[in-house]
């Protein structure tokens, strides 16, 4: 998420864990084709533990190595393909209707924040006082250059198409939307007097479902793999935090809304990898469903007693 301002190649037993084919999961049934999904390397079905490397051989292709386990009919690349286009879009738009699709005062390659305010930035007097709350979700869909655009594909690429393989396509895409709209919450709240877009609160999101993934399986995930993925994904997030720190460009509210946002509705929607053997599924369930609202409750009871701006 972006203020706008001026602008695995570890060795297992094969069948220990697995991933697609004879599924009968999110995909229907059907055996995920396009890409590189007709080699796969393991094998089982939907739900089931999926490293977050691939690695079939010491060099792997270009698409192992920036979006691994990529195949085409997934909701990943459809969003990849959504967001894209919306990039497009708020250029055009800029162009014909407004300052230009390349502004100065944005040096990694985009349109004005006026555009982006107009195409659906998120905007807190605007959410508030309008009740324009579509500006929640419609933030994810823009970005703010295509520096911005590429680095969000970028991360997503590399985690996205790994949990959509664990955990089903309808639930990632709403931890994915969930995700985005907690981080907007939050960004709210803490930035109200900023336009912000991306999809980077999406993508902590991601990251929180995937730490819930992890704790409830921790039992039922090769031990190598998950102590290197854990650090993975915290390296991931201390780096993030670096850099958040350093520049006024970046949207640390939504980065931790989302994170935390991810992570709590991760509990209601991430796959249990021996849902017989675990006594407090149900609970898991309810709590992150009652987590969600209790977040939803709490951001418009804060949004409407906060002062208002000036």
């Amino acid at each position: 998420m972006a203020n706008i301002r001026g602008i695995g190649d570890l060795s297992a037993n094969r069948g220990e864990y697995s991933a697609l084919r004879g599924n009968q999961g999110a995909l229907g049934g059907q055996y995920p084709s396009g890409g590189l999904m007709d080699n796969l390397a393991y094998e089982g079905p939907l739900g089931a533990y999926v490293p977050i490397f691939r690695r079939r051989s010491a060099l792997p292709d270009l698409i192992d190595l920036f979006a691994p386990w990529f195949y085409t009919r997934s909701f990943m690349f459809f969003i990849t393909i959504v967001e894209i286009g919306m990039q497009v879009a708020s250029m055009i738009v800029g162009h014909f209707f407004f300052d230009g699709a390349f502004v100065a005062s944005n040096q990694l390659g985009g349109p004005s924040p006026i555009t982006l305010r107009f195409m659906g930035a998120k905007y807190t007097p605007y959410i508030r006082d309008d009740f324009e709350y579509w500006r929640l979700l419609t933030p994810v869909f823009l970005h703010a250059s295509i520096m911005h655009l590429a680095m969000n594909l970028f991360f997503l690429s590399q985690v996205g198409y790994t949990f959509e393989l664990r955990w089903g396509s309808w639930q990632i895409a709403l931890i994915f939307f969930l995700s985005g709209i907690a981080g907007d919450m939050l960004s709210c709240i803490g930035n109200p007097d900023v336009d912000s877009v991306g999809a980077s609160g999406c993508l902590f999101g991601l990251l929180g479902a995937d730490i819930v993934y992890m704790y409830i399986n921790w039992d039922f995930i090769p031990k190598q793999l998950a102590y290197c993925e854990m650090c993975i994904i915290i390296g991931l997030l201390l780096l993030n935090a670096m850099a958040g720190g350093s520049s006024h460009m970046i949207d640390n509210y939504a980065h931790f809304g989302g994170f935390i946002g991810g992570g709590v509705c991760g509990f209601s929607l991430v796959k249990f990898l021996r849902p017989e053997e675990e006594p407090r599924k149900d609970l898991y369930r309810k709590g992150g469903l009652i987590g969600t609202l209790v977040m939803w409750a709490s951001f418009f009871l804060v949004l409407y007693t906060m002062t208002p701006m000036e």
